[in-house]
């Protein structure tokens, strides 16, 4: 902080006392006199005044002459004041101002003060440099120099023929032109400045165009028009809604990212905006807007660049406008209503018009904007009533005028609500303040508050949500407050409201104390004098790219001059990272310099989408958030060379209605949409439809993923959303108000019906212009049905709670309530909402779910948890709308109505626990992070423990240690190990107490360059077959989490096994952290399978029970001496697959209940799917079965899988279940067979752990060289939360296994733990053939009784063989040289002892290499042996496989077959 001393301050300036000071002494702080005007030509003063009176007097008065020109007192501390002017717009010129001031012993002193507006003098101005031009959001970006303005002294901003010309500290240059897309290819373009009194200057620059080689400019270009016949004379469109005009794509040859391309209209241009494409062949799009009527015709131009001149297409159309629809407020009124002392207000109003399904805004102290249910307490469309509560204000300072406003597009209505007492306005009053860098953008502030009415929140000047913050020491009256302050909203200024809602606001130099002077400053470095020239020195880890493999990237920034904690910001501007241009209601990605004290560079990791813009990548450098620096300010670019632009998001193809106009007799019918999604790049990923009542605003929500197609894949997929109406109903229509699809890189199209920011370049229905509005609307007709008004009676209705603690880490809440659903009955999936409204105009919601119905009473609950900070201090409103009749009407219960409950709560009283530890959020963290990050919350005084658990199962939970502590609200940790994977942190304090477990998901990072992956080996495998898939799976998918509760288990790595070692280099590899990875199309823990393409499977309309036919002719081409054979061609082989049953286990794995899967109903869903369904002890069982004739991505439960062609997945979904115990489980039990037609085989059944990284288990049931594989997923989806599972093989605790060598059959058990609501499971089967034979293997069963062994087995004995007669041969050998050896010596010895002595051996005869002649021979001989053994038992038991097949043919003659 910064502290002046009196005398320094008293500095004379432009404020000029008229007679000498003796008593009074002022001077000014922070002032301006001097100025440029701003657009309007006239100037703006911020003058503020510190005056000095006597001790023990007061100032009584303070004029002004002129009296317009007036300040009011905003600070007193003992004899001294500070005063600040209310600005008023002051003509150019000099003004005097006479300011008199009394104080309360009649003394007086009056100053001059002196403002001067200044005039221009335009033959002093000159542009002496300017830079060179970039494209940004569809215009062009300049920086000037501009001289000949007084020293010291600017225009903020210059009226001009340009967008824009603003002031910006970019040093040199200090004016940043913006303009709008010009033709002038080669010309420079013109610019003037219009200043006072007709006074201009005119200064030229480069055209944008005129940097371009001639060459890049697009010379072709066509046009596409949505609806087709929109230029014709006969056309006659009307938009599917406010807004949504007709749409033109254009095709140019366009080396440039941004060729000129305008839509001109009412002398006003735009941009066309890129679409799709790649270098050389660029779609771009427009829409033909018309702001006349729908009675006359419309002239507007296209005009686009060709080479260095222009084509002008001159566009005709007439369109038919739809206006916003009205509402029409009446009856507004205002109630005031007391619940045991707490104030409450209602707002009230009735329609006139039609409920249109548009959003209303609601504002009183904050805003919000709701759709329906939200107020609307009885009625129809047509004709309703609408009533929302909310606690009432009870004090209010006197400045404070508080009015309730209800607002709708282009109409709305307010009421004045009553305060029950005028209080003070005394503001809150600052006594000290200090800050305390954490990162170079979050600051811990500190502050000593006195406010006589009590402190209730902070935020930033220019935004109302509230600012976390704890109160440290004392209380909301006088004590000491802390909260982490963003740098980039906290320049703006700091607001700290008090209850009765008086505000302070502080911003950099204001004053908080008078003696001494005390101001509040912004942090250094955000007020260090910047220059442009410090900023150019950049690089990049990576460049001239390639996005197919190059999207990650670091931004290194040299500069010795910037100060290390320097806010600094890189922000991307290409098309997929800053999508405003085509969705204004996007957010902008924003990423932070770090400095680097190793390398002494800044440095900002940043991740360039794929799919985007080429050439040129605009961007920012941005400091705190006020000074921007473009990239055409610097050295080095950053360049895309190859990549192919997908800015469109998905797109309907196909789209109709199914059952169109049907009459509802007293058969339930179903009714919906069936419609295709295409995205020819990026790929569908997910969307959300929302369906609504014309009449009783029924509403459905369909959201949906690329999982739920039920056909296609991810760049064509159909869908069909369904609704079932039945008996009683009311004729009416139901209409598609909100659609919303993104792509898998998160580009989206959307269609708002009657929304108020219509974007008709992103709408889904752009192939349907023509056919209108009508293909979102499905009438249908309820035959003898009645409008019926009959309100529900609301029985009961209870919170768990009726105070909460809005500030412990538990802060959840639920409601039961009942209705009599009345004579007419309600709709049973119309769910009713609870709504909690707060006195600060805040709203939570709760959404209710059907526990039970009858004609009686319909029993519901809801659960949710509160925002932190809720409703504090003060109450919560309750109320609930959302009841819909069988007759056509919508109901609500309003606060009052649940009062008049007996036994229930309408409201809910709040407190607020300050000192529990809650983490709230934390910095960003990338998986190639040194294992630290900053968490922030609240309650972090003493704590001594930091735990962290990881999803990755590889790694155990650890501790983490604190580096840095920044006073209660946040903490520096250290030690996270190394992970791409979700991990939880929570705190511990020394007393005890745990604060929530707060979740972070790494962002992944990869610094090296990733190639483009392959999904096989360079060289294709020789025994792949022909006709094996080579194509890339169908889809790639982008996960949409769903939250994890528990560490799911992955598979240990195992050995890689095979001989070869996993299948050879041709079909897999051996990977250290799992096993063996298969290339496509093998399979299986060697790489030794491969999967058989075979025709789908029949569908069994009984149960879900699937039969898989297999001959040897659709094995792949698969050959063998086997499988050649004539025998094995007539082999037939048939897989099965079923569900058996469901089974209750206790404890001890005993058994419960057990439930026989009997009688299912079937339900076609499309070509490749079908649904079963039964119920058992009042559980709904759902098996979906579908097959996959092609290799395609899928996700389940937060993770990626490959479904393999011609495979079958079962997804089943079994709902609530009634458990006997907490303590038991469920155990869903699948059956697997496979047989063959042949007996004289052999079979093998394995299960164990998959190596391929998908966390599995497997199933594996083999006869000779077919197989049967099933993939038993360790997860499933439990109460919408990802969970762990295991699956058990059941074989012998069932004992009911019937296994032959043709014939084998295994039993799985999926365990699912004790769970609420709902569980997913979701296994799979395919069929494989072997390289190596079940005969060939160990454990395999086989036909021959006699010999009982395999031929692995015949082959190990005799391999064993032949090593145990070399072994005695090799004894032999030894024991006769060694005694041959021992003879020698001992002749030798005696042949010594006697002079001149020969010995000559007679009896042996035999010499070392003779023997050793012998011994090799013998070894030979052995080994002959055994081979020709080995060969002579394998022949004979062919040969008794091939006497029996001829038998077997020639039974088959004489049976005339």
């Amino acid at each position: 902080m910064l502290r002046n001393t009196i005398k320094d301050i008293f500095v004379k300036s432009q404020l000029t006392p008229l007679t000498n000071e003796t008593t009074i002494f002022a001077t000014t702080i922070n002032s301006t006199f001097i100025a440029y005007p701003n657009l309007n030509n006239k100037c703006r003063f911020q003058t503020q005044i510190l005056i000095k009176i006597p001790v023990g007097t007061t100032i009584s008065n303070f004029s002004t002459n002129p009296i317009n020109f007036s300040f009011f007192n905003n600070l007193r501390n003992d004899n001294f004041y500070f005063f600040t002017n209310i600005p008023v717009d002051q003509e150019i010129g000099t003004f005097t101002q006479l300011l008199t001031l009394t104080t309360s012993d009649s003394f007086q002193q009056t100053y001059q003060l002196n403002t001067t507006c200044l005039d221009i003098d335009v033959s002093k101005l000159k542009v002496v440099n300017s830079t060179k031009p970039t494209s940004f959001s569809g215009l062009f970006l300049y920086y000037i120099i501009l001289e000949g303005l007084e020293p010291g002294y600017h225009y903020d901003e210059i009226p001009s023929t340009a967008l824009s010309i603003q002031y910006y500290t970019f040093h040199p240059y200090n004016y940043m032109v913006m303009i709008s897309p010009s033709e002038n290819f080669t010309r420079e373009i013109s610019i003037t400045m219009n200043f006072n009194n007709g006074k201009t200057f005119s200064f030229k620059l480069d055209s944008y165009y005129s940097l371009v080689d001639e060459k890049d400019l697009p010379t072709t270009h066509s046009e596409t028009f949505f609806p087709p016949n929109i230029l014709s004379s006969s056309s006659n469109y009307t938009q599917m809604s406010k807004g949504y005009q007709p749409l033109f794509t254009s095709t140019l040859n366009t080396n440039i990212m941004t060729p000129y391309q305008v839509f001109y209209y009412y002398f006003s241009a735009t941009a066309t905006l890129p679409l799709k494409g790649s270098k050389g062949n660029m779609t771009f799009i427009g829409s033909i807007d018309d702001i006349t009527n729908s009675e006359l015709q419309f002239n507007s131009s296209l005009i686009t660049g060709n080479g260095t001149s222009v084509d002008t297409i001159t566009l005709t159309t007439k369109i038919n406008v739809s206006p916003y629809p009205m509402l029409g407020f009446t009856s507004e009124s205002v109630d005031y209503f007391n619940f045991t002392t707490i104030p409450f207000f209602a707002v009230s109003f009735q329609n006139s018009f039609n409920y249109q399904f548009y959003q209303i805004q609601y504002f009183y102290i904050n805003s919000f904007i709701e759709d329906w249910p939200f107020g609307f307490i009885s009625g129809t469309n047509s004709k309703f009533s609408n009533k929302v509560t909310f606690p009432r204000q009870s004090d209010v300072s006197p400045t404070i005028n508080l009015n309730f406003f209800l607002n709708k597009i282009s109409e709305g209505t307010q009421f004045y609500i009553q305060p029950i007492s005028i209080s003070n306005s005394i503001q809150p009053i600052v006594k000290t303040y200090s800050l305390t860098r954490i990162t170079n953008v979050n600051y811990l502030l500190l502050l000593d508050i006195e406010s006589i009415n009590g402190v209730k929140s902070f935020s930033y000047n220019f935004n109302s949500n509230p600012i976390q913050f704890s109160l440290v020491n004392g209380t909301i009256y006088n004590g000491r407050f802390e909260l982490v302050v963003y740098l980039l909203e906290y320049n703006g200024g700091l607001m700290i409201t008090d209850i009765l809602l008086n505000s302070l606001t502080l911003k950099d130099g204001d004053p908080i104390s008078v003696n001494p002077l005390i101001t509040f400053n912004f942090p250094q470095s955000l007020n260090y004098d910047f220059n442009v020239d410090d900023f150019t020195n950049i690089s990049f880890l990576k460049n001239n790219l390639n996005l197919e493999s190059e999207s990650y990237n670091i931004i290194y920034l040299n500069s010795p001059n910037i100060p290390q904690d320097a806010p600094i910001l890189f922000i991307l501007l290409d098309l997929i990272t800053v999508p405003i241009i085509r969705d204004p209601e996007a957010s902008i990605p924003i990423n932070y310099f770090i400095y680097n004290s190793t390398s002494g560079l800044f440095e900002c990791k940043f991740i360039l989408p794929k799919n985007n813009m080429f050439g040129e990548i605009p961007f920012q450098i941005k400091i705190g958030n006020s000074i921007l620096y473009y990239n055409n300010l610097m050295k080095e670019k950053l360049i895309v060379n190859n990549t192919v632009l997908d800015y469109q998001g998905p797109i309907f193809s196909s789209f109709e209605r199914i059952g169109n106009d049907l009459e509802i007799l007293t058969t339930p019918v179903t009714i919906g949409w069936k419609f295709n999604i295409t995205d020819d790049l990026n790929g569908f990923e997910s969307g959300y439809i929302k369906v609504m009542g014309s009449v009783d605003s029924s509403t459905y929500h369909f959201n949906f993923t690329i999982n739920d197609a039920i056909s296609g894949d991810k760049f064509n997929c159909q869908f069909q959303i369904l609704i079932n109406v039945s008996q009683p109903c009311i004729t009416q229509e139901y209409r598609i108000v909100r659609v919303l699809l993104y792509d898998t890189n998160r580009v989206s199209s959307k269609f708002v019906l009657n929304g108020e920011s219509p974007l008709p370049i992103i709408t889904p229905f752009i192939n349907f212009l023509e056919e209108g509005i009508d293909i979102t609307i499905l009438p249908f007709a309820c035959t003898g049905s009645t409008m019926f008004d009959s309100k529900p009676t609301l029985l009961s209705f209870t919170p768990s709670k009726a105070i909460i603690d809005v500030g412990s880490p538990n802060r959840s809440i639920s409601f039961d309530f009942s209705i009599d659903p009345g004579t007419n009955g309600i709709k049973q999936d119309q769910l009713p909402i609870i709504y909690l409204t707060t006195v600060d105009t805040k709203v939570s919601k709760c959404y209710s779910k059907l526990i039970s119905y009858n004609a009686n009473s319909a029993v519901y609950n809801c659960s949710t948890e509160l925002p932190l900070d809720f409703g504090y201090p003060g109450q919560i409103a309750i109320s609930m709308y959302g009841i819909v009749n069988n007759g056509g009407y919508f109901y609500g219960y309003t606060t009052q109505d649940i009062a008049s409950i007996t036994n229930s709560n309408c409201y809910l009283n709040t407190t607020f626990s300050n000192n529990i530890p809650i983490i709230t959020s934390s910095d960003k963290y990338y998986s190639d992070d040194n294992g630290e990050i900053i968490i922030y919350g609240r309650g972090f005084s003493n704590v001594n423990l930091i735990s962290i658990t990881y999803s990755d199962n590889g790694l155990s939970p650890n501790s983490a240690t604190p580096i840095s502590f920044y006073g209660s609200s946040a903490i520096k940790i250290s030690g996270i190990k190394k992970t791409e994977k979700l991990f939880k942190i929570k705190v511990l304090r020394n007393d005890g107490l745990i604060s929530n477990e707060f979740s972070i998901q790494p962002i992944y990072f990869d610094r090296s360059p990733k190639p483009i992956p392959t999904q096989s080996p360079t060289s294709s495998p020789t025994t792949s077959p022909t006709s094996s898939p080579t194509s890339s799976p169908t889809s790639s998918p982008t996960i949409t989490p769903i939250p994890t509760i528990t560490p799911i288990p992955t598979n240990a790595p195992q050995k890689c096994q095979g001989n070869p070692e996993c299948g050879g280099k041709n079909q897999g590899y051996c990977s250290s952290t799992t096993g063996c990875i298969c290339y496509p199309p093998w399979i299986g823990t060697t790489c030794s399978s491969q999967i058989i393409i075979v025709p789908q499977p029949s569908i069994n309309k009984t149960n879900p029970q699937v039969e898989i036919p297999t001959t040897p002719t659709e094995s792949n081409g698969q050959s063998s001496a086997e499988t050649n054979s004539e025998e094995s061609q007539k082999m037939i082989f048939k897989s099965l697959i079923s569900l058996v049953s469901l089974r209750e286990l206790d404890f001890n794995n005993k058994e419960v209940n057990s439930y026989i899967f009997d009688q299912w109903i079937y339900t076609p869903i499309n070509q490749f799917k079908n649904q079963y369904f039964t119920t058992i002890s009042n559980t709904n069982i759902t098996a979906t079965l579908e097959w996959f004739n092609q290799s395609t991505f899928i996700q389940f439960a937060n993770q990626n899988l490959t479904m393999n062609p011609s495979s079958i997945k079962y997804t089943i979904e079994i709902s609530k279940y009634q458990f006997s115990s907490s303590l038991n489980q469920l155990q869903l039990v699948m059956a697997a067979s496979l047989t063959s037609n042949s007996n004289d085989i052999c079979s093998l059944n394995q299960f164990g752990n998959t190596s391929t990284g998908d966390d599995s288990n497997y199933l594996k049931i083999q006869i000779e060289n077919h197989s049967l594989y099933g993939r038993f997923i360790k997860r499933a989806i439990i109460d919408n939360t990802v969970k762990s599972i295991s699956n058990v093989l059941l074989d012998s605790s069932l004992n009911i296994i019937d296994s032959s060598s043709s014939s084998l059959q295994s039993y799985i058990g999926i365990s699912i733990p004790f769970y609420s609501d709902s569980i997913i499971v979701d296994p799979d089967f395919s069929v494989l053939i072997d390289s190596k034979s079940a005969s060939d293997q160990d454990n395999s069963i086989c036909t021959n009784k006699k010999s009982g062994l395999t031929t692995a087995q015949l082959a190990g004995i005799i391999i064993g063989s032949v090593a145990f007669a070399a072994m005695i041969v090799i004894m032999v050998v030894y024991f006769l040289v060694k005694r041959n050896n021992q003879k020698k010596f001992i002749v030798a010895k005696s042949a010594s002892d006697q002079d001149n002595s020969i010995y000559t051996k007679k009896k042996s005869g035999l010499t070392t290499a003779q023997l050793a002649g012998i011994i090799v021979s013998s070894v030979l001989f052995v080994a002959v042996a055994a081979i020709f053994t080995s060969y002579f038992i394998v022949q004979k038991r062919k040969q008794k496989l091939l006497f029996k097949t001829i038998n077997n043919k020639m039974k088959n003659l004489s049976n005339g077959k």
